[in-house]
This record gives structure tokens, sequence and C-alpha cells, in this order.
């Protein structure tokens, strides 16, 4: 299944148009997926935003950091009793 499938929210975010993570990043995707509402999410995504330096890795378009982004604010919504204490992003 894809996230778009998968996450209504993220689906009805995304609209007519396809996901990029589902397209392009299929491995990603089924990972976010397979994290999808448990604590073990927020470290899969952090290391998705961090660039170590060390690896060899062009990183991603800002569109697909987009859906990242959008992705780890649905989370937050839908399971805030399970963000841990390793937050992707501090607001």
């Amino acid at each position: 299944m894809t996230l778009k499938k998968s996450i209504k929210e993220f689906g009805t975010l995304l609209g007519e148009n396809e996901s990029l993570l589902d397209r392009d990043f299929k491995r990603i995707a089924e990972k976010i997926e397979l994290h999808w509402g448990y604590e073990e999410f927020y470290p899969f995504m952090n290391k998705l935003f961090v660039n170590d330096f060390d690896r060899d890795r062009a990183g991603f378009s800002p569109a697909v950091m987009q859906e990242l982004y959008d992705l780890t604010e649905i989370h937050d919504q839908l399971f805030p009793g399970i963000k841990g204490s390793k937050k992707v992003f501090d607001r």
C-alpha cells in the first residue's frame, strides 16, 4: 500500500497530486508506513532530515522534504502521546 492510501490525512493533503515518496522512494515510504503510530517513527524521520556529512548522499528535493515534514505534522496530530524524547522538530 502507498502512504497516500494508508494515511488518509496525507492523501487528503495531497489531493490529486501523487506522493513523491511513494513514487521515487518506495523503500523509505514503506519504512515510514511500518513505523507509523509508533515512537520509532521519530528516530527514523530524524535520520531522513539530518544529512550525515560522512555519507555520500545527495539529499532530498524541497518537495520531498515538504512531504516528510507534512507526514511528521500529521503523525504529531494523530499520536500526540507518543512523541517521545526524540522529536524531529522543536516548535
